[in-house]
């Protein structure tokens, strides 16, 4: 019952923001490649060159999705498979046996922020998405605290753990917390955004904001 309930709540979710003008999927094509660097690029995630090399080896073997508005591209993230580069432990210290998918560069559009809960959530629903499909449990991702914070208004249940200059030992995990790209870190069972739940807290926020 609880999955008929939750394939209801993503078709509704994906027939709402369709009506809105956006749309969700994983990245396949050259042309969808380079939209998600468009975003990330704007986001102003440029490395030094003598980082390069080390960023380009850690974005390899990731998985990516990507949102439309009106075909524009207005916001993109990853998912990297720690089984295969553990970017978390290398980095960080954290996650040594490589439990966690990690999620990555969760960006906006910086000219698209007015509706960036909606842009969050159907990327958060593609990721579920593959995550179930694909036996994926739980995920990791290092970030601002706000992030946190942001994710934590659709589950209380995630895990946090700070990182400090200590735990940077490496030059671009030195550069992330230097620059303040990167200072916490969150634990997420993928089971906690069951589809039905989510979609309840998004109405809920939507109703308040008819009402402001």
């Amino acid at each position: 019952m609880r999955q008929i309930f939750d394939r209801a709540a993503l078709l509704f979710f994906s027939s709402f923001t369709r009506m809105k003008g956006y749309r969700f999927s994983k990245v396949e094509t050259n042309n969808q490649h380079a939209d998600a660097d468009k975003i990330y690029n704007e986001g102003g995630f440029k490395f030094p060159d003598i980082l390069q090399k080390e960023v380009d080896f850690y974005k390899k073997n990731t998985l990516r999705f990507i949102a439309y508005y009106n075909n524009m591209p207005v916001g993109t993230v990853s998912l990297a498979n720690p089984r295969i580069v553990n970017r978390p432990y290398e980095l960080h210290g954290i996650d040594e046996n490589a439990t966690h998918y990690e999620i990555q560069s969760l960006l906006v559009s910086k000219d698209h922020r007015e509706c960036s809960q909606m842009v969050f959530l159907g990327l958060i629903k593609e990721i579920y998405l593959y995550s179930v499909e694909n036996g994926i449990s739980s995920w990791i991702s290092s970030g601002m605290r706000n992030m946190y914070l942001t994710l934590r208004r659709y589950n209380k249940n995630i895990k946090c753990i700070k990182i400090n200059k200590d735990n940077c030992k490496r030059p671009l995990a030195s550069y992330l917390y230097d620059h303040k790209i990167v200072d916490t870190c969150s634990i997420m069972n993928v089971e906690d955004f069951k589809p039905t739940k989510i979609l309840i807290k998004f109405l809920k926020k939507q109703l308040k904001k008819r009402i402001k």
